[in-house]
């Protein structure tokens, strides 16, 4: 599964499990935003990750390891924006 539609599906299961409390709309915002940033933190780490492994693998082929890390800043940024629209 996606990692946008796995928020997707966490945010719907957070939302159904939060309406049987008596929280506020704004908390359940709240709690929403501490997922959506938890997700864009953790797909900043992987991408971090994957970049440094480009390097390494590709350090020799320095075009090669800049186009790789241009595409995965794209997807990186799609991803994110992805996220943000769950809200």
């Amino acid at each position: 599964m996606a990692l946008d539609k796995t928020a997707q599906h966490a945010a719907l299961s957070i939302e159904r499990a939060l309406s049987n409390h008596n929280l506020s709309d704004q908390d359940k915002l709240d709690i929403l935003k501490i997922l959506e940033s938890s997700l864009i933190k953790a797909a900043d780490e992987i991408t971090d990750s994957h970049k440094e492994a480009t390097v390494f693998c590709c350090g020799h082929e320095a075009d090669l390891a800049h186009k790789i890390e241009e595409e995965v800043n794209r997807k990186k940024a799609l991803l994110i924006s992805n996220l943000k629209a769950l809200r």
